[in-house]
């Protein structure tokens, strides 16, 4: 999927950035803020994120690319339905 720009809820404050899902993986760039940290989350047209990682752009402090999980819950495996 390609990266498609849309407004995100971050650190209090909602700011101009992208997201980007590919596979299992999401990544969300926004512009860089010290206050954003692993563990932190984040919004995205409503769904909330949770941070897994970041990664300071260039090492510039211009942009942040934060690698994140969805925040709800996931079963992993329905009730069995073994039949036997």
């Amino acid at each position: 999927m390609a990266w498609i720009d849309t407004e995100i809820a971050v650190s209090g404050e909602t700011v101009k950035g992208s997201i980007n899902a590919s596979g299992d993986v999401t990544r969300i760039e926004v512009p860089f803020d010290k206050g954003v940290s692993v563990g932190d989350t984040v919004t995205v047209d409503g769904s909330e994120y949770k941070i897994t990682g970041i990664t300071n752009i260039g090492d510039r402090d211009e942009m942040l690319q934060l690698e994140v999980t969805n925040g709800k819950s996931v079963s992993r495996r329905a009730s069995s339905k073994s039949g036997g």
